[in-house]
């Protein structure tokens, strides 16, 4: 592996700061998703007697996991 060639300070830096503000970006944008997604599965399991448990069979869950995960994101 070739050395790596001289970069003037504060390159490292500038890069750790510019993927933490991608990081940060990214788990906001995937949190936004996760509560619209389980907010979006407590109205399904909500629209008639024994739809949370049709749910949780069309994602291949358990009912419990629909649930949690809906009392968990909509709280």
């Amino acid at each position: 592996m070739t050395a790596r060639p001289d970069m003037p300070p504060g390159n490292a830096e500038d890069i750790k700061a510019a993927v933490e503000i991608a990081q940060t970006a990214r788990d906001n944008a995937v949190l936004v998703a996760e509560k619209e997604f389980w907010h979006r599965m407590g109205e399904l399991s909500k629209s008639y007697h024994g739809a949370q448990q049709d749910v949780a069979d069309a994602m291949g869950r358990k009912r419990d996991y629909v649930y949690k995960n809906v009392r968990k994101y909509t709280a």
